[in-house]
């Protein structure tokens, strides 16, 4: 079935007690009568979209990584570094020039002093020896620096995430916020700091749930999604996913059967906004990323319009 097929509504009721003998989350009340159920093809139109915003990140760096990418600076076009950690296997990827089809990999298993180096590109020889050994010490050295950074990295994007979701409009260290004192940082260490593009919409002043969390409660069901005041900890809602072969068709969004004051519409709502605050943490790990490997920040998490 196409995505955008007209479907019977009858086999999209999330209360049908048929779905939970068919593994398709758990059943719900027949309380539980506010409903919306969005085929996949109207999931996202361009009406729900909040205004452009544009934020500033400030990050905490080595003073040592203003010169790290010199020996590549002049390899290197709007590139972009990617990095995915893991305890088991990670990867430091890098998109070196823009117009080209090319990626330079660093991949390992448990130890990045036992990673491979790996060029792959459409040209035959597209680095000489000593490019090659440049590009590989640079990432080697990237990749220690990060594994080193990785508990900063992750606590300094959920503080920008939770700083602009609540509608700030500049996100810094802890430090820069207790007063209007310069900012204090460790020695050693200076600020950077990243512009980020987002359409997180500023959170509305008198609405009786300002910031809304949608939480994945079951890892194995990413089928089944709940709404969470994230001031209250209350639950608000559910989203469902309905699929046929696999394939997601439609959604359905529930309002919590002990909740008044919230409508369908605004778990849809919600939604949208949870999938631009996962878009801005994203953009902003690859900042942090790019920084302490001794780059700007990629162009591609501006993206201006």
């Amino acid at each position: 079935m196409a995505p955008n097929e007209s479907v019977d509504p009858e086999p999209l009721d999330p209360s049908d007690p048929t779905r939970e003998a068919a593994g398709a989350g758990p059943l719900l009340p027949p309380e539980m009568p506010r409903s919306l159920t969005v085929l996949r093809g109207d999931d996202a139109p361009p009406r729900r979209v909040a205004p452009w915003r544009e934020v500033t990140g400030s990050f905490v760096v080595p003073e040592t990584v203003a010169h790290a990418a010199d020996p590549v600076r002049h390899l290197l076009d709007e590139p972009e570094l990617h990095f995915s950690p893991g305890l088991r296997r990670g990867t430091l990827a890098l998109l070196p020039r823009r117009t080209a089809l090319m990626r330079v990999v660093l991949e390992w298993e448990w130890s990045i002093d036992a990673a491979t180096f790996s060029v792959h590109s459409f040209e035959p020889e597209p680095y000489t020896a000593d490019e090659r050994d440049a590009l590989e010490a640079w990432l080697r050295a990237t990749a220690r620096r990060l594994q080193l950074f990785e508990r900063a990295l992750e606590r300094a994007v959920a503080r920008i995430d939770h700083d602009v979701v609540r509608g700030g409009d500049a996100s810094s260290p802890e430090s820069m916020r207790i007063t209007d004192a310069p900012p204090v940082v460790a020695p050693g260490t200076v600020l950077r700091t990243a512009t980020l593009g987002t359409r997180l919409a500023l959170p509305p002043t008198h609405a009786a749930h300002r910031v809304v969390d949608v939480t994945l409660p079951d890892a194995t069901d990413p089928g089944w999604e709940v709404f969470v005041d994230a001031t209250t900890g209350d639950t608000l809602g559910y989203r469902r996913t309905l699929d046929e072969a696999g394939e997601a068709r439609a959604f359905t969004y529930l309002v919590a059967d002990h909740v008044d004051d919230v409508e369908p519409a605004d778990l849809v709502d919600w939604h949208d906004q949870h999938i631009q605050r996962q878009l801005l943490v994203e953009d902003a790990r690859q900042a942090y990323v790019h920084l302490l490997a001794g780059l700007e920040p990629p162009v591609s998490v501006q993206y201006t319009i």
